[in-house]
């Protein structure tokens, strides 16, 4: 049996978009041509696609680092650089993403709850325009372009929670994982002692021609579970997608009081995990008739009863009380409409939830670090970089254009802040320069 994966940490980073082009016309009989730089292309783009074909996270264990391509710098002639291939994870239908954010706070991001369904997990970066885009009737030759924006990149937790119609919840030994075997085609492992399912098993109960339903068996719940004990912690949160819990007891025990006793305990687990899990419809099941007396059955009918709680009987064995229990299942798909299964309530974002606006590459956000042991000023900004990265530090007029994006940005005055002075070397990525209060005015 392959091992049942439901939460895993991975690393998704979408692709950088491509540098603009400084680039000039270069044809025969212009001898003054104006710029002809080109775009650079789109970053790819990660987005996270539910299939049905999928019911583990096994695969995230193998391989957790994630990455889209690159859009390539802009070209010479106006020609725009290629955008960077998409990358689309295939997940299983059921799967949240959570973003990892400051002090490991996690945000939810998605919520793939329906076969087919594809959202932007992380955005591309945007290219950079090329010169061309500069070009005014004052300036009729800009010798800058703009960087290509850096795509998105941070962790993510991957949480699966299965999306059954129907779920199968009891104590450990209760005979869930023979229930789902006669009720559907799955075919779990099935012995005699406590534990013997290990993970959720998924099976489809038919209706009709046209209609089936999905039905799990959760992993025997014990006292405390919802706490961390036992193995019912893991498998509590795969009831929450469920529209209707079959709570099975075992009736072949020393007396009808522990039947109630086992009752309450999972009764009070779910309670203590999430209280709005009480409000599911519920079908309680005693099983394993075939092997109780009629005087032990009436005595189990009057515990239950002098408690307010209804009950039915079934046999998974010799199938004793089967069609009236698939009677019942179908008479509350008809009531409650079982399959139509809904997102988890926290995670209902707009769709335009990560479609923030990138119409320029420039972030304004950027961290500066004293090194002292190099007596020098680190500037951390992927934005600055850019902006250093397409600079061209021979010509007078882009290295002008850089200084008045940085005056922009605020990054000139908190350097003087920091009590940066002339002759002061300031870091950004692989470039070394020498501040010169001088030089900065004179440039802008």
């Amino acid at each position: 049996m392959s091992k049942f994966i439901d939460q895993v940490t991975i690393e998704l980073e979408a692709g950088n978009g491509g540098d603009g082009k400084v680039a000039w016309r270069k044809e025969k009989y212009i001898p003054k041509g104006g710029p002809a730089g080109g775009d650079g292309g789109n970053g790819g783009s990660i987005w996270f696609e539910a299939n049905n074909n999928i019911n583990t996270l096994l695969d995230f264990r193998y391989k957790y680092k994630f990455k889209a391509k690159d859009g390539e710098n802009g070209g010479s002639s106006n020609k725009s650089g290629k955008g960077g291939e998409d990358l689309t994870i295939q997940v299983p239908v059921g799967t949240i993403v959570k973003k990892i954010e400051h002090k490991n706070k996690e945000k939810i991001i998605a919520d793939l709850f329906e076969a087919n369904q594809k959202v932007l997990i992380a955005k591309g970066g945007k290219g950079g325009r090329g010169n061309q885009h500069f070009a005014t009737s004052v300036k009729q030759a800009p010798h800058f372009c703009e960087p290509g924006q850096t795509g998105e990149s941070f962790k993510a937790l991957i949480e699966l929670k299965l999306v059954a119609h129907i779920g199968i919840i009891g104590m450990p030994n209760a005979g869930k994982s023979t229930l789902i075997s006669k009720l559907s085609a799955c075919k779990p492992e099935i012995a005699n002692y406590a534990f013997t399912t290990i993970t959720p098993n998924l099976g489809i109960m038919k209706i009709d021609y046209e209609k089936s339903l999905v039905i799990t068996d959760i992993p025997g719940l014990i006292q405390g579970a919802s706490e961390g004990k036992g193995l019912g912690i893991q498998f509590l949160k795969h009831i929450e997608r469920t529209k209707t819990l079959i709570h099975l007891i075992d009736g072949y025990v020393d007396s009808p009081e522990e039947c109630w006793k086992n009752y309450q305990i999972v009764i009070e687990e779910l309670r203590k995990y999430n209280p709005e899990l009480l409000e599911k419809k519920q079908i309680n099941l005693i099983n394993k008739i075939d092997s109780l007396s009629e005087e032990f059955i009436e005595d189990i009918k009057n515990v239950f009863n002098k408690n307010d709680v209804k009950i039915d009987f079934i046999s998974s064995f010799s199938e004793e009380g089967f069609d009236e229990l698939k009677e019942k299942i179908i008479e509350l798909d008809k009531t409650y409409n079982l399959t139509e299964i809904q997102q988890t309530s926290e995670s209902a974002l707009p769709k335009s939830k990560l479609e923030r606006d990138t119409k320029s590459p420039i972030n304004d956000e950027f961290l500066i670090k004293q090194e002292n042991n190099l007596g020098a000023f680190r500037i951390i900004s992927p934005s600055i970089e850019g902006l250093v990265r397409v600079t061209n530090f021979s010509d007078l007029e882009s290295v002008n254009h850089l200084f008045k994006q940085l005056k922009r940005m605020n990054l000139l005055d908190e350097l003087k802040n920091k009590g940066i002075k002339s002759g002061d070397t300031v870091l950004i990525g692989s470039k070394e320069m020498v501040w010169s209060e001088f030089a900065e005015y004179y440039l802008i």
